[in-house]
């Protein structure tokens, strides 16, 4: 595995804290370069009570000059508790003065999921259109207990020339729509929010073990950073 940074918390309090921390630097960072900063939210529990913090700070004030996309949805209704846009919308972005424009969700409510996937790829190469390959500021990124990160499960393939891809998951709701490694690893900066004990053994694979086949696994920035902020339960298996 490339080089990495890893941050171990004594619990996901702390973990959220100083995660917001992370993300508002990346953000300071971004709009030191352009006018405006790219942000990928992850979807899941884990990062819930980081965008409360995020949302309740008065830290980073720019929101207004923050573009939001998502590294991956389940095919529901944007208003489906299952939502991952609902999710960020209720604890995050509700709280935050950031234009209509600014938002660019999946429409995986869409009944093709193929055709979700291609309108979401021409979407986030039309807002880097001019600048080559799409490069975001940060990417947040959580996983599971199988080592999937986005939705990109073990045992799935998936054209890897692609940026945005239509996947099944092994549980409900199986469609799913995700950006690939090859869209993620292009990043400035990729963060992975891990909580919990039931990650440790998933954890300790990605990490330490170089022949592990995870998806996890598969995001190593080119080009930027890659952190690891866990709590000490997820990390209970590290050597």
């Amino acid at each position: 595995m490339s080089l990495f940074e890893l941050k171990i918390y004594p619990n996901p309090q702390a973990l959220f804290g100083a995660a917001a921390r992370v993300v508002t630097l990346a953000l300071q960072a971004g709009l030191g370069k352009s006018p405006n900063a790219t942000f990928v939210l992850a979807g899941g529990a884990t990062p819930r009570g980081m965008y409360e913090l995020l949302a309740a700070s008065r830290e980073f004030r720019d929101w207004n000059r923050v573009t939001f996309f998502w590294g991956d949805e389940r095919c529901v209704p944007p208003d489906s508790d299952e939502s991952n846009f609902r999710m960020a919308q209720e604890s995050l972005l509700f709280s935050l003065s950031v234009p209509d424009a600014n938002i660019h969700r999946i429409h995986a409510e869409l009944e093709d999921g193929e055709k979700a996937a291609l309108l979401y790829e021409d979407e986030v190469r039309s807002h880097f259109q001019g600048s080559g390959l799409p490069r975001f500021d940060l990417v947040l990124l959580g996983m599971g207990e199988d080592g999937h990160t986005a939705s990109l499960f073990p045992g799935t393939h998936w054209d890897e020339e692609r940026l945005v891809i239509v996947n099944h998951a092994p549980r409900p709701p199986i469609r799913r729509i995700s950006m690939t490694p090859r869209l993620l690893n292009l990043s400035r900066q990729v963060v992975f929010l891990v909580v919990g004990r039931a990650k440790a053994s998933a954890l300790k694979r990605v990490l330490e073990d170089p022949s592990c086949d995870y998806p996890a696994k598969r995001i190593q920035p080119t080009a930027g950073d890659l952190i690891w902020m866990v709590d000490s339960a997820a990390a209970a298996q590290l050597r």
